[in-house]
């Protein structure tokens, strides 16, 4: 992990899926924390989807996964998807647009 206010050394990362309607988490999977949680994404929404005979319409993502594969592997799902932005890079104690209301 390299960022700001992020300890220093090995680490693991869970990815959690949750159920929106239940608030159940229905999936869990761990991987080491150089993986990108990009790459296991759309392997456990099938895994999801094949063990419980889930009917996945829709899922809600935050934007580090705003990629293109993750949009047309969804798309490819026909799973419809609602995907954070990224603010994009800034500097320390500059203004960046996301500042100004437009």
């Amino acid at each position: 992990m390299v960022r700001d206010n992020k300890p220093e050394g090995f680490f693991y990362l869970d990815h959690r899926t949750v159920d929106s309607k239940h608030n159940i988490i229905v999936d869990v999977h761990v991987t080491p924390g150089n993986v990108n949680d990009v790459d296991p994404y759309l392997n456990r929404i099938d895994r999801i989807i094949n063990t419980f005979n889930f009917n996945v319409k829709y899922v809600g993502l935050d934007a580090g996964y705003f990629t293109n594969y993750i949009c047309k592997g969804l798309s490819d799902r026909n799973i419809t998807y609602a995907i954070g932005t990224r603010l994009g890079p800034h500097e320390k104690g500059k203004y960046t647009k996301i500042n100004f209301n437009i």
